[in-house]
Formats: structure tokens, sequence, C-alpha cells
């Protein structure tokens, strides 16, 4: 498997771990009893997984592959929406909106 595929299935893998970890999952709800652990719990493994998978989408652009390399610019844009749903996601959680 070369550097690029590699890098891109590591980001695809990541974001979609992060999705699971969302703030509106229901397992979250029994294994922490408050919304402040859930909050933090979610909101720091989120972060972490959300700059781990940036950084390797950046290492898989990095290595020329025509193939991953347009996906890798699409998946640029799917980040970014993961990002703005954990965040509407929170603040819905704490009735902003």
């Amino acid at each position: 498997m070369n550097q690029s595929r590699r890098y891109f299935f590591i980001s695809v893998i990541l974001v979609f771990l992060s999705m699971l970890l969302s703030v509106k999952n229901p397992l979250l709800n029994q294994l922490f009893g408050s919304v402040t652990s859930i909050i933090l719990f979610s909101g720091l493994v989120n972060a972490i997984l959300m700059i781990i998978s940036v950084l390797t989408l950046a290492r898989s652009m990095k290595y020329p592959s025509y193939q991953y390399n347009k996906a890798a610019k699409v998946w640029q844009f799917v980040i970014l929406a993961v990002i703005l749903y954990h965040l509407y996601s929170g603040m819905r959680l704490f009735g902003i909106l």
C-alpha cells in the first residue's frame, strides 16, 4: 500500500470514529452521568481525532497519487462539515440554538 493511500484511509477512519463519539451519542449518556463530563470527554477526544485526521490528510496530499489526491481534496470539505456538526451539536446541547 502506498503512502498516500495509507494516510488517506487513516484520515477517513479517524473522521468516522469522531462521528461515533459525538455529543449526541446515547452511549455517552450511559457512560458519563453529567453533561459536563460528556462535553469534556467528547470535546477533547474529537479535537485530538480531528487534528490527527487533518495532519494525516496533509501527509496524504504530500505524496503524489492521482486517485487519492482528488479524494483528499474533497475530503477536506468533509472534515470541515464534521467540525461544524460537532460545534452545532454542542451548542444545541447547551440550548444556545
